[in-house]
């Protein structure tokens, strides 16, 4: 029974030490606030072990009321194998967003960047042994006060998006 339980854990999913891959990804974010919650981005991922990959993002989400997001993400990814070709994972990792649209024009004179963290979960199928869709939860947490001053008043302008996001995405391996 044991050598049957550490077979089928060394099996797992395909390796990833060493693999490449770049993709495209789609989704939501739940903020509540001014953004709109649809966006869409692209990716790059390289697995530094069977185990740990790293994955870069960026997304572009689109604009409310013309204002909207962009953002990087780095992100650090725990793979763990929990059927053939599937495997889940862990991941965390910091943010950098940056305000897009005319509607920050008017109080900040152009982009503001948001620095800010992440955490959450996935789950990846191959399709193939060089192609995989994913699904990931995470959470975001940024947010930044932003003080300035309108005929000698003076105001506060909290940025955030922060909030759950969820994404389906697809990635080529090489």
């Amino acid at each position: 029974m044991m050598v049957a339980v550490m077979m089928l854990l060394s099996v797992g999913a395909f390796a990833q030490a060493g693999k490449f891959g770049i993709g495209a990804n789609a989704g939501i974010a739940l903020y509540g606030n001014d953004y709109n919650p649809f966006g869409i981005g692209a990716k790059a991922q390289y697995g530094i072990t069977d185990d740990f990959r790293l994955e870069a993002d960026f997304n572009y989400w689109f604009p409310k009321d013309e204002a909207g997001i962009m953002d990087i993400d780095l992100n650090v990814q725990y793979l763990i194998p929990v059927g053939e070709g599937i495997n889940v994972y862990p991941l965390v990792g910091v943010n950098l967003g940056m305000t897009h649209g005319d509607a920050f024009k008017a109080v900040f004179d152009g982009q503001e960047s948001i620095f800010g963290f992440q955490g959450g979960v996935g789950i990846e199928y191959f399709l193939s042994s060089n192609l995989k869709v994913n699904l990931d939860a995470k959470y975001q947490y940024n947010k930044k006060d932003k003080d300035y001053e309108v005929m000698g008043y003076k105001y506060t302008w909290e940025l955030k998006y922060d909030g759950p996001v969820i994404q389906a995405g697809i990635v080529y391996l090489f």
